[in-house]
């Protein structure tokens, strides 16, 4: 299982998903570089089908096209990079819509494009119009289709229904965020701070010298970054603590995935000229906020990311032990050096911990998105990666003065 296919899944639990379901059944979901046993936690009983023993399966299938349950006694049938496996797929859409219950669920995710992988066959891909023409020959109900477009896969994810009502969803549901603030650390050492000059006050440099017209920020918290914008600003957080706001501010209380899903086409209306991510401090998802951002950035836009010069180890750990806390980010500018040497990277010597400012936008460059898949399970596949010591000393940083800013957010060379 890809990483992306693991997202789209949690997309379907998060946002169609029941309160409550007895039987969950996965159909062909051997563990392979994981299971969505791993996000069905709430589900009284979690099948796995397979046509082979392995990893997490339950039941071994004599019939790829028989499911050994009664009719009308399935809560939710799930089921991910398995579809262009089954060489007859639409007798196994007919044996679902049999065993799942009324009003029922079934989830799906399969590839539209990828390298042949067989297991033991592959045979198909699939794009939008296949989904409706599956739910039009078994009886089920199409509720939502979505296209992802991250690589190689570039996944179709389904969302159909076994007669009921449930409509489409046009923006997420809200959920609830824990405080913001965590205690120090009792080791004193590791909430070490540094830099030479405050990151606001070099922000605000930015500001004056890039003078936006359409400013962006993700993770916004009490405001402060997002007052020294004089421009029209868009703000997106979960859970906003505002304490400063701006005249002219739109603000979507959402995550960045989901601004960008369900919001993007209508919040941007013309490109941005600057933006600062400070959202979630973990790579992947600083991954796909610059990622999903750059579409929509300026050719002369900047975009600056917070939290890429941890002061200690502890401080650059993915599960929080520390106040002042950077997570893995430090690890996403070391992937857009490598993936995309056509960016600008700069990084400012800011406190409490660091700024990396990137210029030469390219909002029709695809190749974080193509390369998103194995990027992104390298990362989570050696979660206890630590960051170099020349990192942490901060050898390779700039001095946030004011023209080093002004070379910083420039397309151009230094002369």
């Amino acid at each position: 299982m890809h990483p992306s296919s693991l997202e789209n899944m949690q997309r379907c639990l998060s946002w169609y998903g029941p309160a409550t379901s007895k039987r969950v059944v996965d159909i062909g979901g051997a563990s392979v570089n994981g299971s969505y046993r791993d996000i069905f936690v709430d589900a009284s009983e979690f099948l796995c089908l397979d046509l082979q023993g392995g990893p997490s399966v339950d039941i071994v299938l004599d019939d790829p096209y028989r499911l050994p349950f009664p009719d009308e006694s399935v809560d939710v049938v799930i089921s991910g990079q398995m579809l262009e496996h089954c060489a007859q797929f639409w007798r196994l859409f007919t044996e679902i819509a049999r065993v799942l219950k009324p009003e029922a669920l079934f989830f799906i995710i399969a590839p539209s494009a990828g390298p042949i992988h067989r297991y033991p066959v592959d045979c198909y891909r699939f794009y939008p119009d296949a989904y409706q023409a599956l739910a039009d020959w078994s009886g089920l109900r199409l509720v939502h289709c979505w296209h992802d477009e991250r690589g190689p896969w570039r996944d179709l994810v389904g969302v159909f229904q076994k007669g009921g009502t449930l409509e489409k969803i046009a923006h997420p549901k809200s959920a609830t965020f824990p405080p913001h603030y965590v205690a120090p650390n009792s080791d004193r050492a590791t909430e070490a701070l540094s830099g030479q000059r405050n990151y606001l006050d070099v922000l605000a440099d930015m500001h004056k010298i890039v003078n936006p017209r359409l400013y962006l920020e993700i993770g916004i918290r009490k405001g402060r970054s997002l007052a020294l914008a004089s421009c029209k600003a868009i703000g997106i957080d979960p859970g906003p603590e505002l304490e400063v706001r701006p005249n002219d501010l739109d603000l979507y209380t959402c995550t960045s995935d989901d601004f960008f899903f369900f919001a993007v086409q209508d919040a941007i209306t013309a490109p941005v000229d600057l933006a600062f991510i400070d959202g979630m401090h973990l790579a992947e998802y600083v991954y796909r906020d610059f990622m999903n951002l750059e579409r929509f950035m300026s050719p002369s836009g900047v975009i600056v990311i917070d939290d890429v010069l941890p002061n200690h180890p502890l401080q650059a750990a993915r599960d929080r032990q520390t106040q002042a806390w950077t997570g893995d980010v430090w690890r996403f500018p070391q992937v857009l050096a490598k993936l995309r040497p056509d960016l600008k990277l700069t990084w400012l010597d800011t406190e409490p911990t660091g700024l990396l400012v990137v210029s030469r936008l390219d909002s029709g460059n695809t190749v974080l998105s193509d390369r998103y898949n194995p990027v992104i399970r390298q990362i989570l596949e050696t979660p206890q990666e630590q960051p170099p010591a020349e990192l942490i000393e901060r050898t390779f940083a700039t001095a946030p003065s004011e023209s080093n800013i002004r070379a910083a957010v420039s397309p151009a060379d230094p002369a």
